[in-house]
Order: structure tokens, then C-alpha cells, then sequence
């Protein structure tokens, strides 16, 4: 199944550095987003590295990745950042979400941790769907306890990651597949996309624009309404 896919990060309007990073390996069909954790140091080398060593293990692994597999590699390349960590991070370390997926004939392969998104803009039904789950400790009180969880929430639950790559700690990887079809977008972004642009607008977009337009549209979108954060979007369609 044939592809196209454009890719590209923004700093934003508000921030100094960009501590995003992102994978467009069309040759390849995988492709991945990463985001490094706010309050711990060295943000842009660990998104960094999420996105380097996920694309030197898949290469190593070829094309028989399934989710099993996916949930092995993006365990490795957590232990490789907590690595890493130690020596550059200090007592601390360093943190990254991670979402990434590769395409396997008519399959998307996808493997999340944190809150970046993997979104799914389905051509036929004209709907967008979130694939992936946020891992913050609001999302995680609201599906334990349900929406009135929200009320009088702090808001800076919704920025508190439970799940990260690089910390010390025990978590599952959510993994998955979903198949595509002719038409089908599939949409990698941070969390500056998503905090700052309408589920609305990313589909009226999806449903009219080619990845590249797609991706710079997003992305203006984003900074027009305000740029207060880094704003990372891959698009990948299915011909």
C-alpha cells in the first residue's frame, strides 16, 4: 500500500527551545512523535533519542513487527534513555513521550506512552478518531471515576504524565493495530497541537488538505491561537 507523508515541528510563540522531535521514514513506513517532559532537564535530547534509537531498532528488526514486538522496542529504547539519563540528567534524569507506529500492508502498528496523540481521520465516514489514550493523571482519575472528576480538577492534572520513557518507573506501553484504508490520514502530534487547536478544525483539515498543506495548516492554527507551546504533526495518507 502506497504512501505520503510530510512531517515538521514549531517552536511556538512563547517557549525558548523546541524539545520536540519527530520520525518521517517513508522508505521505511514508520513514523513516530516525541515530546520531552516539562520540569525535567535535557527535554530535546531525550524526545531526541526516543526518535533515533525507536528508528535504528526498527531497521534492525525489519518488516515482522507486531504489537508484541513494538511493546519490546519501545521498552528498549526507554531503558536506553534511562541510561543515558543518568549520565547527562543527574539525580533526576531526563523524560520523553513517545508515540510511533509503522505501517504493514493495510495495518498501522502503533506503540504510545505519555501525551502526545495518534489520531486516525477515517476518509470514508469523514470522522477523526483518537487512537491513543492520554497518559495524565486527569485522564486517569476521569476513566476511574468518570466526568465529574473534572470538577474543581487542578489544572495542571492535565499536564501531569503518568507514563513517560527515561523515568525510573514501571508502566505498560499501550499498543495496538487498526487497519487503513485508501484515503485514510493518520496523524502524529504533541500535546501543543491538541491543547490549542479544536478536534473539529484538525478534521475539517484533514478532510481537504495533502499531509504537507496539512501539517503547515495545523501548525499555524496552533500558533494563531496563541503558539504557547512546541507544536509537532506528522501526516501520513494512505494512497
Amino acid at each position: 500500500m502506497k504512501i505520503s507523508a510530510h512531517g515538521h515541528s514549531d517552536v511556538g510563540f512563547l517557549r525558548e527551545t523546541n524539545e520536540d522531535s519527530y520520525l518521517v521514514c517513508e522508505d521505511k513506513s514508520i513514523f513516530a512523535v516525541s515530546d520531552g517532559v516539562g520540569g525535567l532537564p535535557y527535554g530535546s535530547l531525550a524526545s531526541l533519542l526516543a526518535v533515533q534509537f525507536f528508528e535504528s531498532l526498527m531497521l534492525k528488526n525489519g518488516a515482522s513487527t507486531d504489537s508484541t514486538k513494538l511493546c519490546a522496542i519501545i521498552r528498549n529504547i526507554h531503558e536506553n534513555i534511562i541510561k543515558c539519563g543518568a549520565i547527562v540528567g543527574g539525580q533526576n534524569g531526563i523524560g520523553t513521550t513517545f508515540s510511533g507506529v509503522v505501517l504493514l500492508d493495510d495495518k498501522i502498528i502503533y506503540g504510545h506512552v505519555g501525551d502526545s496523540f495518534i489520531l486516525k481521520f477515517e476518509k470514508e465516514s469523514q470522522q477523526l478518531l483518537q487512537i491513543s489514550k492520554e497518559h495524565t493523571l486527569a485522564a486517569e482519575l476521569i476513566a476511574k471515576h468518570g466526568p465529574d472528576a473534572a470538577v474543581d480538577m487542578p489544572e495542571h492534572y492535565n499536564h501531569t504524565l503518568t507514563r513517560c520513557l527515561g523515568q525510573d518507573i514501571d508502566f505498560d506501553v499501550d499498543a495496538g493495530s487498526f487497519e487503513v484504508q485508501s484515503g485514510d490520514k493518520i496523524i502524529l502530534c504533541s500535546d501543543g497541537l491538541v491543547n490549542m487547536v479544536e478536534m473539529s478544525d484538525i478534521s475539517k483539515a484533514c478532510a481537504s488538505m495533502n499531509p504537507k498543506d496539512l501539517v503547515h495548516d495545523l501548525i499555524d492554527q496552533a500558533n494563531q491561537n496563541g503558539g504557547v507551546d512546541n507544536t509537532t504533526v506528522v501526516c501520513i495518507e494512505v494512497e
